[in-house]
């Protein structure tokens, strides 16, 4: 798990001290598997220590084809929200009732969700995204 972006917006006891902000809330953007599980992990334990959680699944889409009239990208577009769309229920489910996030949303974009500007607007102080290993020629993860 990474940590995208952390604005230094004062600590959360200061932020208790009367200033009527909230102790600061945290984006986890979601994926299936080992990463997105463990991202989704720190967003609890982040949440359950005070923090407004939410939670985003990513849906980029091909732009539409002009030559053709068959198909195109809407089927692979359509495919791609239906996967994210279940992403979204799979971190709804790992959190269980004990939890329930702010937002649970689906970013859509083309060619890529406006990720970088939805935080903005939404104001997140953490944002925790699944990690990535770095990769040398053939494949081998990246130590040290």
């Amino acid at each position: 798990m990474s940590v995208v972006a952390a604005p230094d917006r004062g600590t959360a006891e200061g932020d208790r001290g009367g200033s009527g902000h909230s102790a600061g809330h945290v984006l986890v953007v979601f994926e299936s598997g080992r990463r997105g599980a463990a991202a989704l992990r720190a967003g609890a334990e982040l949440a359950e220590a005070g923090r407004e959680l939410s939670v985003v699944t990513l849906a980029p889409q091909a732009k539409p084809l002009r030559c053709c009239g068959g198909g195109g990208a809407g089927p692979y577009n359509c495919a791609v929200r239906a996967q994210a769309d279940e992403e979204l229920g799979e971190a709804r489910d790992l959190l269980g009732a004990r939890l329930k996030p702010a937002m649970l949303t689906v970013l859509v974009g083309h060619p890529d969700p406006p990720l970088v500007a939805w935080v903005g607007e939404h104001a997140f102080d953490i944002v925790l995204v699944p990690s990535r290993r770095l990769a040398l020629r053939g494949g081998r993860g990246f130590s040290g």
